[in-house]
């Protein structure tokens, strides 16, 4: 009975923080860096992830890839990165991606978790995607195997997991509203605002998987004590 109910807990344990683990999203787009307009907000472009699951994340064999807002083609080898480095659970991961050859940002450059990027994005209309593969060429306007999530901004996107932004600007990013789900047609949204950088608010396991575990607990204390006296 003891082991019955031991293997119980685990199992129950591990359900619990299944079921909050490894959700990965876009969660924020800048793409005016380096503009030769006018003055950018800040340097480079930056893509921002978070992770929203009970659990860190390694990005190794993860990629970014962009894509103009019209391309009806595909995600192409030249606009690919590779990822890299830990996502800790329900925290955000800054990436670095290129820049125009114009001006500096008028504000600081933020702390990149990953630097090194090479995609430059569009300043007011794009489509970028998270995939779990470095394999590039997957279909820029339909859903397609590896693809973990798909931001179209600007007006003129013609393909995005969830309702597009208004245009960006040089000192304006796509920002995710909420972090539900990355299923075609869901109610997440995206609005066009100031950046928020570097934002983290890790949290432990769910409380309820430990009070639950802590009772099983007690009722394997308890039956030890029986089958004692």
């Amino acid at each position: 009975m003891k082991k019955t109910i031991l293997a119980l807990l685990a199992t129950m344990l591990l359900a619990a923080a299944g079921n909050a683990n490894a959700a990965l999203f876009i969660s924020q787009v800048y793409g005016g860096g380096g503009a030769t307009s006018t003055n950018p907000l800040y340097t480079n472009d930056w893509v921002e992830l978070y992770n929203n699951g009970s659990t860190a994340i390694n990005l190794t064999g993860y990629s970014l890839q962009y894509a103009a807002a019209t391309n009806t083609t595909s995600f192409g080898s030249s606009n690919s990165q590779a990822l890299s480095g830990t996502i800790a659970a329900n925290s955000y991961f800054l990436v670095e991606e290129g820049r125009g050859s114009g001006l500096t940002g008028t504000a600081a450059d933020p702390s990149y978790n990953l630097t090194g990027g090479n995609l430059n994005l569009s300043a007011t209309a794009g489509k970028i995607a998270l995939f779990s593969t470095t394999a590039t060429g997957a279909s820029t306007t339909a859903r397609s195997a590896n693809l973990v999530d798909l931001v179209g901004y600007g007006s003129t996107a013609n393909y995005s997991f969830y309702a597009k932004t208004a245009d960006l600007s040089l000192t304006t990013a796509a920002i995710r509203n909420s972090f539900t789900s990355t299923a075609a047609g869901t109610t997440d949204t995206f609005s066009v605002g100031t950046p928020v950088l570097n934002h983290t608010t890790p949290t432990p396991i769910p409380a309820a998987a430990w009070l639950l575990g802590s009772g099983l607990m007690g009722l394997a204390g308890l039956r030890r004590k029986q089958n004692q006296a």
